[in-house]
């Protein structure tokens, strides 16, 4: 049985949080590989806020070159209208087939307003859930939120994983706005493509 770990996300820019939560999941459930899927036209975010599609697939293929078992995929990009996780994972499991076991890796800020999300509950039949805290995280939301009915009996499919970083894309975008360096923050590759385009000035 094939097990895949699926990376969504904005990455507005891709750093190195998303990375290190991408290597502890695939080591932590054995994943064969993990696939980085950036939003098209994410539905909860300011567009203002957001750099074109193409510049942030170009982000996470340079923070990946090299991964024999990570690759980019253009699924929500290329979709028209909204990218909703739902429709990414009825695709994915079109794809992969019945048999193919499907981890969506996320942060926990974005699993705590899964009741917000479009068909949330039917994601729990295409997927399990790996959510990564950061250090001294504070779990209230979540806890109030799995005992909801609806998220009760689905609970044994979120794994929560806490990591040692403590990084966050709109903690990055700040600092370049103010003309902070951030290469602790992103891979290098991507720290210079942010600065060759001007990006988050």
């Amino acid at each position: 049985m094939k097990r895949i770990g699926i990376m969504g996300g904005t990455f507005n820019p891709v750093h190195k949080g998303h990375l290190a939560l991408a290597k502890a999941a695939q080591k932590e459930f054995a994943l064969d590989r993990v696939i980085f899927i950036p939003s098209g036209n994410p539905p909860h975010k300011a567009a203002k806020e957001v750099i074109d599609k193409e510049a942030r697939l170009a982000m996470v293929r340079l923070a990946i070159r090299g991964g024999k078992t990570w690759t980019a995929s253009r699924l929500e990009m290329d979709r028209p209208g909204y990218s909703y996780a739902v429709d990414t994972f009825r695709a994915l499991r079109r794809k992969f087939g019945a048999r193919a076991k499907l981890f969506y890796i996320m942060g926990l800020d974005s699993v705590n307003e899964i009741l917000d999300w479009k068909k949330p509950l039917e994601l729990f039949k295409l997927c399990e859930f790996i959510v990564g805290t950061r250090p001294g995280t504070k779990l209230r939301t979540f806890r109030r939120l799995v005992k909801f009915p609806p998220l009760r009996k689905e609970v044994d499919k979120i794994h929560l994983m806490e990591l040692k970083e403590d990084v966050s894309a709109s903690a990055i975008r700040q600092r370049l706005k103010a003309g902070r360096s951030v290469s602790a923050l992103v891979p290098k590759t991507v720290g210079n493509y942010i600065r060759r385009n001007k990006f988050y000035k």
